[in-house]
């Protein structure tokens, strides 16, 4: 009895991380300004803050997140 409980539990464990591992692979950091602008706006909807990140994206390479100051750095400027 003990032993299907441990081999239940630990099936569940696996799955459990294997879950966590696709769901935190989903989303990836944006490699474009244009990626970074296009996540900002789908996520936030604040186009004119997104707009003002992406042309200083577009000058620097780091895009900052309008709500939480995240900064994505060395993105292409396209």
């Amino acid at each position: 009895m003990r032993r299907v409980l441990f081999i239940s539990a630990s099936v569940a464990g696996l799955l459990a991380a294997v879950f966590v591992t696709k769901s935190a692979g989903a989303q990836s950091t944006p490699k474009t300004c244009s990626e970074a602008y296009s996540a900002c706006t789908s996520k936030y909807r604040l186009p004119k803050e997104c707009e003002a990140e992406k042309q200083w994206c577009v000058k620097t390479g780091s895009f900052a997140d309008p709500k939480t100051k995240a900064v994505s750095t060395d993105l292409q400027k396209r």
